[in-house]
């Protein structure tokens, strides 16, 4: 009866070994495959925060245009040259940004663009330009502006197609009736909100977005289209417009539509873009049409850096001017804009920074 119980207990002890041991192989197969319990994982944990927080220091870099044009004679050269052709000169300009953000001034659709002639304004993109904008570097684009229905609701639905098909985001709509933009970049919410002024210069619903996108953003920047064409400085409507922006939580407000370069206004430390120009337009009768105003948004933990960044159209071509036009258009930048003299000699170097 004693061997017999001993018998049992050897087999038992056997068992228990051959049990535990497979068990012990199966968790660390399960390791091997994502599982974890918490004591094996604390170094994973640690390493995984470790990387969160380099991300979440790791500056955002967002370079943001004017005015975008793909019809008219901006067309005309490409068909003449290649899809490439406006932008061969601005490779490395666009290269290398977490973001690349332009004012889409129209639309991607199916219909037939209109005769070639410069009092047309009814603009429409060939659908196989999309992909080589996102080829680019352009990665979002504001639509809340007057000619994103120039072929109507079916032409700007068209265009929201082509672009999601393209994987290039975009935010605002002829009626600012759509929400705004959150992108997750580096650890960091960025939010994108469009106001387009000309079909309705109500501010209400533009100020509820960027309250309601302030809640979760770490930075807020508006597109707004609004302001008088060719005017050199900004209008009152859109200072007063802008500043309800800033005042709502936005943290840079971006203008288009002037077709020329206005000033900047800092206000409660925050800066507004009234108007950055052409950037790709096929306008060429005046200095002012001629060149535009780029800027580079590096967002970082307690600093707001803008790098300004003249362009100019020449054969409907981007190009960077040369040194005496860049001088030309910072210094008469800082002398219009906004700021106290810190800030103004900034500009006049092509750069500032805001503390946030």
């Amino acid at each position: 009866m004693k061997i017999e119980s001993f018998k049992i207990i050897i087999i038992g002890v056997i068992f228990l070994v051959v049990v535990s041991a497979v068990l012990f192989a199966a968790k660390i197969e399960y390791l091997s495959d994502g599982g974890a319990v918490e004591t094996a994982n604390i170094a994973t944990d640690n390493e995984y925060a470790a990387q969160k927080e380099k991300q979440e220091e790791s500056p955002v870099e967002i370079s943001a245009f004017g005015d975008l044009l793909l019809d008219r004679y901006i067309k005309l050269y490409i068909d003449r040259n290649s899809p490439d052709y406006p932008f061969e000169n601005l490779k490395e300009i666009l290269a290398g940004n977490d973001i690349v953000l332009a004012n889409l001034e129209g639309s991607f659709t199916d219909f037939a663009p209109r005769k070639l002639d410069p009092d047309n304004t009814s603009f429409t993109f060939d659908p196989k330009l999309a992909p080589r904008l996102k080829e680019k570097g352009f990665n979002i684009l504001n639509l809340a502006n007057n000619h994103v229905q120039d072929f109507g609701r079916a032409g700007f639905e068209q265009s929201q197609s082509y672009l999601a098909e393209n994987g290039i985001d975009y935010f605002g709509d002829y009626y600012n009736e759509s929400p705004g933009l959150m992108k997750k970049v580096n650890g960091k919410k960025i939010a994108f909100v469009g106001y387009h002024s000309l079909a309705d210069p109500a501010t209400g619903g533009t100020i509820d977005k960027i309250k309601q996108a302030r809640e979760n953003a770490d930075y807020v920047i508006v597109y707004a289209h609004w302001g008088a064409e060719y005017q050199n400085n900004f209008s009152k409507g859109s200072q007063e417009s802008g500043r309800q922006f800033i005042d709502a939580g936005a943290d840079a407000v971006l203008g288009s539509h002037p077709h020329v370069i206005q000033p900047i206004e800092i206000y409660d430390n925050k800066p507004i873009f009234y108007s950055l120009g052409n950037f790709l337009f096929d306008q060429i009768f005046s200095f002012e049409v001629r060149h535009g105003l780029g800027v580079k948004i590096t967002i970082e933990k307690d600093k707001t850096e803008f790098e300004l960044i003249p362009t100019e159209m020449k054969n409907f071509q981007l190009v960077l001017p040369d040194e005496a036009a860049r001088t030309r258009i910072l210094s008469t930048l800082s002398e219009s804009s906004i700021a106290n003299e810190s800030v103004k000699a900034q500009i006049s170097s092509g750069k500032f920074i805001l503390s946030r």
